[in-house]
């Protein structure tokens, strides 16, 4: 993990799998089912009634929505592509279709589409956002190191790669590492014609690479609708 206190980046079991979500939003999650369960055992605790009911049912509407936008919401890279996981949809970005990454106020994959295609679609991430503050306070750091850093080499002096993730700011990070990947992607995948053309024609052919999917969160939608349904007609009665 790197970075904890900003974004997470995780790896899976494999290493090839990272993901990138903002820690204060998990925070932000576990704080409120902390919150929950206390009011919860609270209401429990004391007279069952309608309002105790009608109190239940809205802690549970408010928990399917801080989990629709706070732990459901991340980017996942892998061998096969990104993966954007919003509040109500999910964009499965192959390898292929992937052109760039960048940041204006959230991070934004930027994609064909189809492989092959020109048009240049852009996926917005709900997950890793980029605030004016935030954007100040990475320009001060920026700053800062840049005055700090000592001209000699040697031990004490910070290797390059470190000095730019102290000066980035977390959606910076993980903008920086996304495109590290693609561009990395990009040369395999490049490699791998390369190689497939310098066979000839008795060679495999390659099979054409998926296009862009994009579909509905249907968890977290259901996470938000079922507890509002409850609280609507636990309210009503």
């Amino acid at each position: 993990m790197r970075r904890a206190a900003a974004v997470s980046a995780e790896r899976g079991p494999s290493g090839d799998r990272q993901v990138y979500r903002t820690s204060g939003a998990q925070l932000a999650w576990w704080a409120w089912v902390l919150l929950a369960v206390v009011i919860l055992i609270v209401a429990a605790l004391g007279h069952r009634d309608h309002g105790t009911a009608v109190t239940a049912a809205l802690i549970l509407a408010v928990t399917g929505v801080m989990y629709a936008c706070a732990l459901w919401p991340q980017i996942a890279a892998d061998q096969a592509g990104i993966t954007v996981r919003n509040p109500l949809r999910v964009h499965v970005l192959p390898w292929a279709v992937v052109t760039r990454v960048t940041l204006v106020q959230t991070v934004q994959v930027h994609h064909t589409g189809s492989p092959g295609g020109t048009r240049d679609r852009v996926v917005h991430s709900w997950a890793v956002q980029s605030s004016g503050r935030s954007r100040v306070r990475s320009q001060v750091r920026a700053r800062r190191a840049l005055r700090q850093q000592q001209p000699e080499p040697g031990y004490a002096r910070m290797p390059e790669d470190a000095a730019t993730a102290v000066r980035g700011s977390a959606a910076e990070f993980t903008t920086r590492h996304l495109n590290e990947r693609v561009q990395a992607e990009q040369q395999r995948a490049g490699q791998h014609a390369a190689g497939q053309q310098a066979a000839g024609s008795g060679a495999a052919a390659v099979p054409t690479p998926p296009a862009a999917r994009v579909g509905w969160a249907w968890g977290p939608i259901a996470a938000i609708v079922l507890p509002l349904l409850l609280l609507v007609i636990v309210a009503a009665l």
